[in-house]
């Protein structure tokens, strides 16, 4: 029996990780059937077979990036048991970790938002319901949203390419941030 190739091989992992490729490489616009499949070196067929439109591939790449980010978050959350704010602080620790996020999960947002902002709804849910843990730890919501907005910013502008902080001073200012999360209450 002969193993298949990489050719005739119709793994979802391949496919996204191509489309993931190509968006990082010639941005989110030029993500279509056609193009993933000659990045993942599969033909149209078995693209579609895996994701049946590009709306489904598009979604893909967004329920893969939540799946890679999401544990990230909840093991730093699970650390911080106890303490105070620790959903939040999760996701300032979270944000610095740069290294473990493939750096084209920005480009599959970017893709999926280009395309289609519905798509987005599974992220939106993940939010919701993380806003929901940082509430229920007993935060100040005003400030709580500003301190994970810096986060996510410091996060967004490094992995995009166009922060301007160097990353020992952008270290920094997430160790900043995490103590200001330790120090509120409601």
């Amino acid at each position: 029996m002969t193993r298949p190739d990489r050719r005739t091989s119709n793994s979802r992992q391949e496919i996204l990780e191509a489309a993931q490729r190509l968006a990082s490489r010639e941005g989110a616009g030029k993500i279509t059937i056609e193009a993933v499949a000659r990045e993942a070196g599969l033909s149209k067929g078995g693209v579609l077979y895996n994701f049946p439109s590009k709306d489904l591939l598009l979604k893909g790449m967004l329920d893969w990036m939540i799946e890679a980010i999401s544990p990230l978050i909840d093991e730093h959350r699970d650390a911080l048991e106890g303490q105070p704010n620790r959903t939040l602080r999760a996701l300032i620790k979270a944000s610095a970790f740069k290294a473990t996020i493939d750096p084209s999960v920005p480009m599959a947002v970017l893709a999926v938002a280009a395309e289609d902002p519905e798509l987005l709804a599974p992220m939106r849910a993940q939010m919701q319901a993380r806003w929901q843990q940082v509430l229920e730890d007993g935060t100040d919501p005003e400030l709580a949203a500003l301190l994970w907005a810096a986060a996510d910013g410091l996060m967004f502008h490094c992995m995009l390419g166009t922060g301007v902080i160097p990353d020992e001073q952008r270290a920094h200012l997430l160790e900043r941030l995490d103590e200001l999360a330790t120090q509120i209450c409601k």
